[in-house]
């Protein structure tokens, strides 16, 4: 195997294991909207918020989902858009990694909201890199 064969194999599979990994994520976050539900009602939160504030935690699983397709996607298929995905998930996720450690501090969602950046931070420059070493 060739030394691009290899480089191109090593990004395909760290992006596809960090959209797995947000895929689980988004799973294992959705399993607390029950929670939030009682918790707002245990406290006495009634209408807007209590209705709100449960959506709020459902869309932040959506979001991660969602953001997990292009890198599967990606991963499988090896596409021609596949470094301005690689820096938009990347960015977006250190986005929300900073959002919700403003927020929550260091937790194991935390830690792995950091790691995806950092793996698709290196997957972004190796895809810049490939790129550039094939245009000259």
């Amino acid at each position: 195997m060739a030394k691009t064969e290899t480089v191109t194999t090593l990004v395909r599979i760290l992006s596809g294991l960090c959209g797995i990994l947000l895929l689980i994520t988004a799973y294992y976050h959705s399993t607390g909207f029950e929670g939030v539900k009682s918790a707002l009602s245990s406290a006495g939160i009634s209408g807007f918020y209590a209705d709100a504030l449960p959506m709020q935690w459902l869309f932040f699983s959506w979001h991660l989902a969602t953001l997990s397709i292009p890198l599967i996607w990606a991963a499988l298929s090896g596409p021609s858009w596949f470094l301005p995905a690689a820096v938009f998930c990347m960015a977006v996720t250190f986005g929300d990694f900073m959002l919700v450690f403003s927020v929550a501090g260091w937790f194991p969602g935390t830690y792995i909201l950091f790691v995806v950046a950092i793996v698709l931070f290196f997957v972004s420059v190796t895809l810049f890199k490939a790129r550039d070493a094939s245009a000259t």
